[in-house]
């Protein structure tokens, strides 16, 4: 099936952020990689358009497509070498308010210098683009011995954690059923190459080469699904050990609060104690029966 424009952009349209989704469409674009300059053009008029709670998930694609193309050639790192200062100064900008994003892109930029996607310079000249002098709130300090973490911190938040398991766990490839009946349905000469040379047949050799093809894409696809998953799978890991670091800090910070109070609470309880106890001391008026006062007349001993 040739390229075609409308279809790729309600893919786009349709592109969600869970790993199958992004792996599905990336799959796809390389697939159509002598259309790699129209896609990428596609890609870049979308990222634009997006709203702005959007435009990481199409950064996302786009590394997918970048990393996993360059196997079959640079048609893709070429073409995305020629959109990606713009696409990363839109950005960047539009997540000035948004740290978290900010890190997710920095990531991005870092994995394509540290596995020689891009160049240095090309990389520092994307880099530039970041916003310069954001505040980062990671290191609110109260009192020299009071460390409180604020919500801008580098831990994940729980809802974050909790989605991104859902999402791997949902797109795993290891759970993919295909992939045992493709093994299942090849031919026996696959499994065994040497029978091959016995078949004279020119129609059964084509067929047996048409079912190799396509399992051979099959396996190839389900390969770079590992291959993604596999990396996905070590930044979900990394992901917990920050999450259980930030909870067994903020285990401390809860165990002191609660020492603090416990001792506030002691001190409420023996001031309470010591009210109790003076007020228990002191003359029950409402008990006590008093005489009358005299008349007026008998303090003088006669009549007035």
């Amino acid at each position: 099936m040739s390229f075609n424009t409308s279809s790729f952009v309600g893919k786009l349209i349709e592109l969600n952020t869970s790993q199958q989704s992004i792996q599905t469409l990336s799959t796809w674009a390389i697939h159509h990689r002598r259309s790699a300059q129209q896609i990428v053009d596609i890609w870049f008029q979308q990222l634009t358009k997006s709203p702005k709670d959007r435009k990481l998930l199409f950064m996302y694609l786009g590394n997918d497509i970048i990393q996993n193309s360059k196997r079959k050639g640079n048609e893709f790192t070429q073409e995305f070498s020629r959109v990606l200062p713009d696409a990363l100064s839109h950005t960047y900008k539009a997540a000035v308010d948004d740290m978290k994003t900010i890190k997710q892109i920095d990531r991005i930029l870092s994995i394509w210098k540290e596995r020689g996607i891009f160049g240095k310079e090309f990389i520092e000249k994307l880099q530039s683009y970041r916003p310069q002098g954001l505040r980062s709130e990671d290191s609110v300090i109260t009192s020299p011995n009071k460390r409180i973490r604020s919500n801008s911190d580098s831990a994940p938040d729980a809802d974050t954690v909790i989605r991104s398991l859902i999402n791997l766990e949902r797109s795993s490839a290891l759970q993919d059923n295909r992939i045992k009946q493709v093994f299942t349905t090849l031919p026996n000469e696959v499994w065994n190459p040497t029978t091959v040379e016995k078949i004279t047949d020119r129609k059964r050799l084509e067929s047996l080469l048409k079912s190799v093809d396509k399992s051979y894409d099959i396996l190839s696809q389900h390969r770079i699904r590992l291959q993604n998953e596999f990396h996905e799978r070590n930044k979900v890991a990394a992901m917990l050990k920050e999450f259980v670091m930030h909870q067994k800090e903020q285990l401390r910070n809860v165990e002191t609060r609660l020492s603090e109070y416990q001792g506030k609470l002691s001190k409420v309880q023996a001031v309470r104690a010591q009210l109790q106890a003076h007020l228990e001391s002191l003359p029950d008026l409402s008990s006590t029966s008093l005489e009358p006062l005299p008349e007026p007349g008998s303090l003088f001993g006669g009549d007035v």
